[in-house]
């Protein structure tokens, strides 16, 4: 989401006159590059390699909501970067679009890591608005067209399609959206992990009790933890796009300014519901509809709720454990905030995430990597013979 900087100029193109096409009329001459998503640890982000053929990956987080290309201090050097304290002005690395990167690396506070613990690395709006951006969550795969032999059209023509107007302020696109049929504008913001983050104040605008929301803690930022609320079901409607049950974090002082002029964004979670076209030089954006049923973190919220886990996907078809509601299924079988859910069924065979909430739901065995004293390990629960060794037990 929203950081920092300056923008850069727009990159002249030679050729005067766009295309306009439709929902799957794309010239193969408008593509400048296709990159599929990279695997990550981070399965709610849009991970991509911009390195030239042959060269060291360079792997960075398509991050919309971010105007500028900026990378930790420590994620830098693992791309092999060399950082500088003192350096100003913008690093700079040839991509396999053709294009430069330019980027920062932020050592403001220091320049041996992240302040806020977290290392990241994001492809934001200086480059990104120079194409229009082809994602294409279902196929895990992101095109950048080029915008003169390309453009979104001025509406949609098919079912499950629409094009919305974009407001684009200092390389970062923003739609208004209805939340309980309420209007309110939100950021675009595939950096974003979760479906729709409200400040306070739009969530008021939209109706909704802030101080009867129940707590759900914290939720980071990359300018540190912020106290968050959560409302577990919304209506939302980007256009004639209905999505009901949608879960929703309300920040009530709001996400640091971060998120534009009402500081709030649609993330991952709504957006992967699509196929994504952001015209950024005609201000569009298409989608077209591809999945009615929004998750919270990648997971099927209504499920963990019942199962007594606050599960989010840890990649690698694991499940992460947030937190664990007691007197519940999943209190019961023994799970703990940390524990990863392995696909490995303790019985034999493997089983999809739907599959493991369900098992939780009917107190069935699972199987879980757990962090013992700073040893990772695997459990069958409940009751595996490990955990009755362990004093406390």
């Amino acid at each position: 989401m929203a950081w920092r900087a300056a923008p850069f100029a727009f990159l002249i193109f030679a050729l005067a006159f766009a295309h306009v096409a439709g929902a799957e009329d794309v010239p193969p001459g408008a593509v400048v590059a296709a990159l599929p998503f990279e695997s990550s640890t981070e399965p709610n982000r849009i991970v991509v390699n911009l390195a030239p053929e042959g060269s060291a990956p360079f792997a960075i987080i398509l991050d919309t909501g971010a105007n500028t290309s900026v990378l930790t201090p420590l994620a830098a050097r693992k791309l092999g970067v060399s950082v500088s304290r003192t350096k100003s002005d913008p690093y700079r690395r040839s991509t396999r679009l053709g294009t430069d990167l330019q980027f920062y690396v932020d050592t403001r506070q220091t320049d041996t890591g992240s302040k806020t613990g977290w290392e990241y690395g994001l492809l934001g709006g200086n480059f990104l608005h120079q194409y229009v951006l082809d994602i294409d969550f279902g196929g895990r795969l992101v095109r950048f067209l080029d915008p003169a032999r390309y453009a979104v059209a001025e509406s949609g023509a098919a079912a499950e399609e629409a094009v919305l107007p974009l407001g684009v302020v200092a390389n970062r696109p923003s739609v208004e959206i209805r939340v309980n049929g309420h209007p309110v504008r939100v950021m675009v913001d595939t950096g974003s992990e979760v479906p729709l983050l409200l400040s306070g104040a739009a969530a008021q605008q939209a109706g909704i009790d802030v101080d009867a929301l129940p707590a759900f803690g914290k939720a980071g930022s990359v300018l540190g933890p912020m106290e968050v609320r959560m409302l577990e079901s919304a209506d939302v409607e980007l256009g004639p796009m209905r999505f009901s049950s949608v879960p929703v974090l309300v920040a009530p002082r709001g996400w640091y300014n971060q998120a534009g002029a009402t500081d709030s964004a649609i993330g991952y979670d709504l957006l992967s519901r699509f196929h994504v076209r952001v015209d950024y030089e005609r201000a569009r954006m298409w989608l077209h509809r591809e999945d009615a049923k929004v998750p919270f973190l990648g997971v099927d919220y209504a499920a963990t709720k019942a199962s007594g886990a606050l599960l989010c996907s840890a990649g690698h078809l694991r499940l992460g454990v947030l937190r664990v509601t007691p007197e519940t299924p999943a209190a019961k079988l023994g799970l703990k905030p940390g524990d990863q859910l392995m696909t490995e069924n303790p019985d034999g065979g493997v089983r999809t995430p739907a599959q493991i909430i369900e098992a939780i739901r009917a107190g069935q065995r699972v199987r879980v990597a757990r962090e013992m004293n700073h040893i990772w390990v695997d459990l069958d629960l409940p009751d595996d013979p490990l955990l009755q060794s362990q004093p406390g037990n």
